[in-house]
């Protein structure tokens, strides 16, 4: 079986490419190819892949790019290739099913797939954004302690005690020391002390991560996040934690993050790319689930047309990859703002019904600490109602775009919305009335639309 430690070996004795012509010709060049080769194509005018087909077309093409291409390892400069019988074991050996968390606060996640009608698996928090430690513990107990949010993935530090926080140095293993100290008090404030952690959000490098479980504070049962780099790249940081985390039994959440616009081409290409790096990740770090993030190079959101439509073609591809997969909510805009909850609803609509979970909402792009628990239980209930309804993906997508052309014009230079302490309260972490009443006006919209939370 692969390991972390085989694929520096691998990389070690790969060929030597330069990076620039790795991105160039084996990425960027290839994925037109296979574009074509395998019929996978964007149409703007139709803005989300309805037909079952384009899963498959995504799948194969993703699978042959995995193959072709390999992974890319940064300190080596050199790729590290796979055979074809080791992804496919690597595929068939993932799990389909975790159980998340510990006692009264476990949960599972599973390999959600279109037309179930479970509700969705929920991540809540500001997933990475960073977050002035004086909040940190306030924003995330709002988010632990709303009750369909399963899991938490919170913010980072990047400033502990007065000093910046530093790839590889002290100030790095202090923000992922007290970024895991501030979790756990969070959640057992929120009287959910055994609720699933995916942490590890200050580790710049590899050391933030290894220096919380050192210390017993990120354990068997959570998780860590480790990206795949833009595009089909990884390094010494990602692949040292991903070994550490198998041996410990911290589970390694990956991170698929193409930039439509960029090497990936467009969403037509920037899907393939997700499978293949989907692939990669279970073949270098055994990934037990995997967050599927495209960003669109100018308008960055995952609610903007190009991205929903690389997660909903990612979701009709699971029905041949058969794995946990994890749609991140990134909405432009930001708390207080109608367009922020329309982004919401619009992103959570389209992914639920294409088959993925639920991670987020992260205001802003990521930017800000602009968002608290309500907006993570509204993505919620409306992501429960898109399931029990049974929505296809074809009557989702029609709603979807519905709300679409109500913040369409904001993606170019949305509102970042007020920051968390001033639309919540600082020591219960409860949202202000006249943020609840926004929240109940977009929900009556949705209402209207046949999306009762």
């Amino acid at each position: 079986m692969l390991t972390p430690l085989l694929v520096e070996e691998r990389a070690r004795r790969g060929v030597y490419v330069e990076q620039r012509k790795f991105d160039l010709e084996h990425v960027s060049k290839r994925v037109a190819e296979l574009e074509k080769e395998y019929g996978v194509a964007y149409d703007a005018a139709h803005p989300f892949p309805l037909d079952r087909g384009v899963g498959k077309a995504v799948y194969e093409a993703g699978f042959a790019l995995a193959l072709e291409t390999g992974l890319y390892v940064l300190e080596e400069s050199r790729v590290a290739k796979f055979a074809e019988e080791e992804l496919r074991e690597a595929l068939e050996s993932a799990r389909r099913e975790l159980t998340l968390g510990r006692g009264l606060d476990s949960r599972t996640l599973w390999a959600r797939l279109p037309g179930d009608r479970r509700r969705p698996f929920v991540f809540g928090g500001l997933a990475g954004t960073p977050v002035p430690e004086e909040y940190f513990y306030a924003t995330a107990l709002s988010y632990a302690q709303q009750p369909l949010v399963d899991a938490l993935d919170h913010g980072s530090l990047q400033e502990v005690s007065g000093v910046a926080v530093r790839a590889g140095a002290a100030s790095e293993a202090a923000a992922g020391i007290r970024e895991l100290a501030y979790l756990r008090r969070a959640l057992a404030d929120a009287g959910r002390p055994g609720m699933h952690l995916l942490a590890g959000e200050s580790s710049v490098s590899s050391v933030g991560s290894l220096a919380a479980m050192s210390l017993g504070l990120l354990v068997e049962g959570d998780a860590q996040l480790l990206p795949v780099l833009n595009e089909l790249k990884t390094d010494y940081s990602q692949l040292a934690k991903a070994q550490v985390g198998l041996e410990k039994g911290v589970i390694g959440a990956a991170l698929v993050d193409p930039v439509v616009g960029g090497f990936a081409r467009g969403p037509a290409g920037s899907a393939i790319v997700s499978v293949a790096e989907i692939i990669l990740s279970l073949a270098a770090y055994r990934a037990g689930y995997v967050l599927v993030h495209p960003t669109h190079i100018v308008k960055k959101a995952t609610s903007s047309a190009e991205c929903m439509w690389v997660q909903v073609a990612v979701g009709l591809a699971n029905e041949h990859l058969k794995l946990p997969l994890v749609a991140d909510v990134w909405p432009a805009c930001g708390l207080g703002t109608a367009e922020y909850l329309y982004e919401i609803a619009a992103n959570t609509i389209a992914v639920v019904a294409a088959g993925l979970h639920l991670l987020g909402p992260v205001p802003a792009n990521g930017t800000a600490p602009n968002g608290g628990g309500l907006e993570a239980q509204f993505m919620a209930e409306v992501g429960k109602a898109v399931a029990s309804a049974g929505l296809s993906v074809e009557s989702a997508c029609d709603v979807a775009w519905e709300l679409y052309k109500r913040y369409e014009s904001k993606l170019q230079s949305p509102s970042p919305g007020k920051p968390f302490w001033e639309l919540y309260d600082k020591k219960t972490a409860a949202p202000r009335g006249e943020w609840v009443e926004v929240v109940h006006r977009v929900s009556r919209e949705l209402s209207e639309l046949g999306i009762t939370r």
